[in-house]
This record gives structure tokens, C-alpha cells and sequence, in this order.
């Protein structure tokens, strides 16, 4: 067998409430460009739940709900109504602000956030835009026990259309029990992570569990992931470094103090235009 990527640490999120958070700020130089990767999860809920109108900045921020329904409203222009399975991508720029609701299904709500880091000097203080991409025109790679879903990037030769800022690849993967998966990304792409949603699986020798992030060591090599009597879906996500600064809020993340700072104030601004 062919060597493999290995696993350089298993991590617990932080749960808040209905919102788990694997990713903090002492983990951007790690992670790089991945600065945010979120689980939303809510059972038995009754009615809509969300975030009123907040900001950020220095960022792409992707939106992923798989149960439910995302109302997403931003000082871009967009104001849309995502279904399960589609993906919006907010690039914050020099500042957006933005409300998200998540209306359930069946009384449940799923939804996954991602950000990256946007590129230091004129990327990360372009004006905001955001982008809606429906489920149907995703790429779905069907093997013999496998399923892949291409959200950003390429799998064999699925290309997804999303046009991204920054080389990444984000697949949603299904593999059937006593299954392996094998993926030979990009090989600039060798910051990134396998977070599994349910299931179990084996990477490199690490047994992962349902709700645990696997954060890959840096290489080139191929990923390679196997399930035992249980199935398994879960979410690999793949960059190539920045190499850049991280100077960081709650909020926004900016390659200098003064971008942050000048951001920070136009963000400030634009919730100030709301009241």
C-alpha cells in the first residue's frame, strides 16, 4: 500500500448551545487559510432560529445548510432562500454586515460554516460580494460504495463551478460500512482537515469519531479513509497556505492591524446606516 496522508491531531469542539466551533484564533497558523469551521445542530426545535444583522470582514465565509432551510440577507445585495444542499459564499472584503435564519425540517436544523482567509493587500479590502450556488448544479461522484459531493474544487474529474478566491477543495463524502475512500488532492493543498459528521472511520491508523475533526500533517501525499461496520459521512476540506499574517476579531480576520482596524470602522458604519 502506497503511503498516505497522516493525522496530526484529533480535536474536540467547543459546544455552545446548538453551535460547536473547532477552529479558533491560536489555530490560524496551523490551519491556514481555514480560520472557522462550525457545526450547527438542533433537535425537536419548533420554530426559526438564527442571528440578527452582524459583521465581518477579511473573509469568505460558506454557508452550508443539509438540514433545513437558510434565509441569508446581506449589505452586498443578496437576500436569498437556501434549501438543503445549496452553498452560498459571502467574501466580506473591507466589511458586510448580514442576518442568517435557519427554518427546520421536521423539527431539525444542520447546517456547517466555513471561512478562509482572504489574500493579503486588495483581496482582503475589495468591496463585499456574495454568490449562491443551488444543490443541482454540484458534481456527485458515484463509486462502487462511495459518494462525493464536490461543494469548492475538483474530484477525479468532477470540477465543482464554483468560482473561489483562494485554491481550496471542500468535498461532502458517504462511504458505505467496510468501505475505503481515495483521494490525491492538489498537491500545493496540504493545510487541511476531515471533520466527521456521523459515523466512524480510520485515518491512517486513527479511529475518528462521530463529531471529531482530524487536522491533516502538511503533505502531498494521497488521503486515504476507511469505514468498518458503520457508515460514514464526513467533510474534507483541503488549502493551499496563505503564508500571510493573521491579525484577527471575533469577527473578521485581516493580513495587518490596519486593515483590520480600517475594516472594523467601515462594518461599524454600515450597522450604524441600519438603525
Amino acid at each position: 500500500m502506497n503511503e498516505t496522508r497522516k493525522v496530526h491531531t484529533i480535536r474536540f469542539g467547543k459546544k455552545s448551545g446548538s453551535l460547536t466551533a473547532y477552529i479558533h484564533n491560536e489555530d490560524h497558523h496551523q490551519l491556514d487559510p481555514f480560520v472557522l469551521w462550525d457545526h450547527f445542530s438542533a433537535k425537536a426545535v419548533m420554530h426559526s432560529a438564527g442571528l440578527d444583522y452582524h459583521g465581518h470582514s477579511g473573509i469568505d465565509a460558506i454557508s452550508y445548510p443539509v438540514i433545513g432551510k437558510l434565509n441569508h440577507c446581506d449589505s452586498a445585495g443578496s437576500h436569498i432562500t437556501l434549501a438543503s444542499g445549496d452553498v452560498h459564499i459571502m467574501t466580506s472584503g473591507n466589511g458586510v454586515i448580514h442576518k442568517d435564519t435557519l427554518t427546520p425540517k421536521n423539527g431539525q436544523i444542520e447546517a456547517f460554516s466555513l471561512w478562509t482567509a482572504l489574500p493579503a493587500g486588495q483581496p482582503e479590502m475589495a468591496p463585499a460580494s456574495s454568490t449562491h450556488i443551488q444543490a443541482q448544479h454540484l458534481p456527485l461522484v458515484e463509486e462502487k460504495s462511495t459518494i462525493t459531493k464536490v461543494i469548492i474544487g475538483q474530484y477525479r474529474n468532477a470540477n465543482s463551478p464554483v468560482q473561489y478566491s483562494l485554491p481550496i477543495t471542500y468535498l461532502d463524502v458517504m462511504i458505505a460500512p467496510y468501505s475505503n475512500w481515495y483521494f490525491v488532492p492538489d498537491s500545493l493543498q496540504q493545510s487541511g482537515f476531515i471533520y466527521l459528521q456521523s459515523g466512524t472511520c480510520y485515518i491512517s491508523g486513527c479511529q475518528i469519531q462521530s463529531q471529531q475533526m482530524a487536522t491533516l500533517q502538511p503533505s502531498a501525499l494521497p488521503i486515504e479513509i476507511r469505514t468498518g461496520k458503520i457508515a460514514a459521512r464526513l467533510f474534507v476540506v483541503l488549502g493551499q497556505p496563505l503564508k500571510q499574517p493573521f491579525y484577527a476579531s471575533i469577527s473578521s480576520v485581516h493580513s495587518s492591524q490596519k486593515n483590520l482596524t480600517k475594516a472594523t470602522q467601515n462594518i461599524k458604519n454600515l450597522l450604524l446606516m441600519r438603525k
